[in-house]
């Protein structure tokens, strides 16, 4: 192969390849298009059909002359770009623009799009969390849709999300863009879940009031009611110790007001948070605090931690504010699991940080470390201040690794 040129077709309508596009279809030694492209290269006298990867690129290899890549849209925007880079890196290449999808949907409802957070669930992964805190904070979002991630999906998930933000954003759902029957679907989340759309579509959702969230969370910013909270000192040096990075699944145990899981889903919006908790109470200010902080990364589950872990996902990390007298079975379990799991479990009381320490400096248990917090803070005194000081927390932390027959089968 001589040079590949990746060239961007436009969302679909041959109306909307730009001249140059056309003219390298013609000049190119071989075309490569997918099946529903293929027409664009009607005539040519050599063309490949891009439906395995494998089996296409060997072909392409095999290639003497220019070789041409149709891709759907513009080449910069999710396309196979990337991927031909990399499996082709000896061999020049050069790219040609093209109208994307994009594109074609906001002129169609008069939007600008330099702003515009895009996301691809077109044979992409994408989690719901991922594409909810982007619709959260964006004043517009671009979804390409896949088979998985179709307009439904988008709409059913904006409907049910945290903070009634399917109640704050206006859908807009565009198929079949370029062609003679494009349509155009505007409404709230929840009026549109119920429909049927093409498989090759495009969703926008319009946020008129994107979201903020607070840099730190204050005691003040919570719902607390009666029940026990860790204070704001205390849950900082617990988020610097916890060091959570995107993909992190952290299990809160014994959640109380849920102020370290709001916390930490705030931290790391792309870590999934389960915030555990068995007192109605407590579960309540938990929901509450998840709505007020738009928490799409948090989720709530009552009941005793011990009988829910069949129903968590496996965590990377486990915070242990209370375990309600299964602190020893929640350790063994954890020290049972098939990945590694960083623990940090938090002791007011003599018995609990006897027993966690017991249990976390000795096998199966490493780089066990404990740290103790002592907090004062002013309150009032008539007309001056008093230093008040608080309980002191000790925090005590400790990794388990994977059981090494279990890990090599």
């Amino acid at each position: 192969m001589r040079e590949l040129i990746v060239a961007g077709v436009g969302p679909g309508s041959e109306d909307r390849i730009t001249p140059a596009v056309s003219e390298v279809i013609r000049a190119a030694d071989c075309v490569v298009a997918a099946s529903r492209h293929l027409s664009l290269a009607k005539g040519h006298s050599r063309i490949i059909t891009l439906g395995d990867f494998k089996t296409a690129f060997a072909q392409m290899e095999a290639q003497e002359g220019r070789v041409v890549v149709l891709v759907s849209g513009d080449p910069g925007l999710y396309s196979l770009l990337p991927l031909l880079k990399r499996h082709f890196p000896n061999v020049p290449v050069r790219v040609l623009p093209g109208i994307s999808a994009l594109q074609c949907l906001c002129a169609a409802v008069a939007e600008t799009w330099q702003d515009a957070a895009v996301l691809s669930g077109h044979g992409r992964p994408l989690s719901g969390t991922k594409f909810l805190n982007t619709v959260e904070h964006s004043r517009l979002t671009v979804l390409f849709c896949g088979k998985e991630h179709s307009p439904r999906w988008a709409c059913e998930k904006l409907a049910k999300a945290a903070g009634d933000l399917g109640k704050r954003v206006e859908v807009v759902v565009g198929e079949r863009l370029s062609y003679p029957d494009q349509c155009i679907t505007r409404g709230a989340p929840a009026e549109l879940a119920g429909g049927n759309y093409a498989p090759l579509s495009l969703v926008l959702i319009r946020n008129p009031e994107p979201w903020t969230p607070p840099r730190h969370l204050r005691d003040d910013d919570l719902e607390r009611g009666s029940v026990p909270m860790t204070h704001e000192e205390v849950r900082a040096v617990i988020l610097g110790r916890l060091s959570l990075t995107p993909g992190a699944v952290l299990w809160d145990v014994g959640a109380g007001t849920g102020s370290v899981a709001a916390a930490a889903a705030l931290d790391c919006p792309d870590a999934e948070v389960h915030a555990i908790e068995c007192a109605p109470e407590a579960l309540d200010l938990i929901e509450r605090n998840r709505a007020k902080f738009r928490l799409h990364n948090l989720t709530v589950h009552a009941g005793r931690a011990l009988s829910l872990t069949d129903k968590l996902p496996l965590p990377t990390h486990v915070f242990i504010g209370g375990s309600g007298g299964e602190l020893r079975g929640i350790l063994s379990h954890l020290a049972g699991m098939e990945r590694s799991v960083h623990v940090l479990v938090s002791a007011v009381t003599l018995g609990t940080l006897g027993e966690a320490t017991s249990l976390l400096s000795s096998v199966p248990w490493d780089n066990f470390e404990a740290l103790q917090i002592a907090v004062s803070a002013s309150r009032p005194l008539g007309r001056s201040l008093l230093m008040a000081a608080r309980n002191p927390v000790t925090l005590l932390c400790a990794e388990s690794h994977p059981n090494s027959e279990e890990a090599g089968e």
